[in-house]
């Protein structure tokens, strides 16, 4: 006959054995995996370290392309600053022109003709050009209405006046024409 404290004894060893056996089954399956050579692990560690590179290569690249991108956009806009205060120079030169009075000297005017042609082709190597909107549909991302107006035997929204010209360096809007436009 076995007392309570055997039978205590008794449980307390199959508890243990129980947990034992469970280390030694977690103890096989980790060995079950197989063990890799010293020549795969260096071929694994190879794998990742080249993807690693492959990807710091790509992203450089790509740091390079945006870099130089953003570098082409500052040369070809650097003289936009410039451009939009030689547009009043410009506006009084034209002005001037359509005042010059029949009572000036012939070669006074011509040499204001050609002055102004000198400096508008400066300006158009340099990517300068004038947006072309009388008798064009108005389009508001190059004209900016100011007024309306009906006139007979003409479409709505045609441009009939041009009050003040606009201008584009390079495709880019550096001032939208001022126009008036037909209802």
């Amino acid at each position: 006959m076995t007392t309570k404290k055997e039978n205590e004894v008794v449980s307390e060893e199959e508890v243990l054995t129980e947990e034992e056996q469970v280390e030694e089954c977690t103890e096989k399956e980790e060995n079950q995996e197989p063990e890799l050579t010293e020549e795969e692990k260096l071929t694994q560690e190879n794998q990742v370290l080249n993807d690693k590179y492959l990807r710091l290569n790509a992203e450089f690249q790509n740091y390079k392309r945006r870099t130089e991108a953003e570098k082409t956009e500052i040369y070809a806009y650097a003289n936009e600053k410039l451009m939009v205060d030689l547009l009043e120079v410009i506006d009084n030169y034209d002005r001037a022109m359509a005042s010059l009075d029949q009572n000036v000297e012939p070669s006074l005017t011509q040499g204001i003709h050609m002055i102004y042609n000198q400096m508008q082709d400066i300006l158009k190597k340099f990517g300068l050009e004038e947006i072309v909107a009388l008798e064009n549909a108005f389009d508001h991302n190059f004209h900016h209405a100011v007024m309306q107006e009906e006139v007979e035997g003409k479409e709505a929204d045609i441009v009939v006046d041009v009050l003040q010209k606009g201008y584009t360096l390079k495709s880019k809007v550096i001032r939208p024409s001022m126009v008036k436009v037909s209802k």
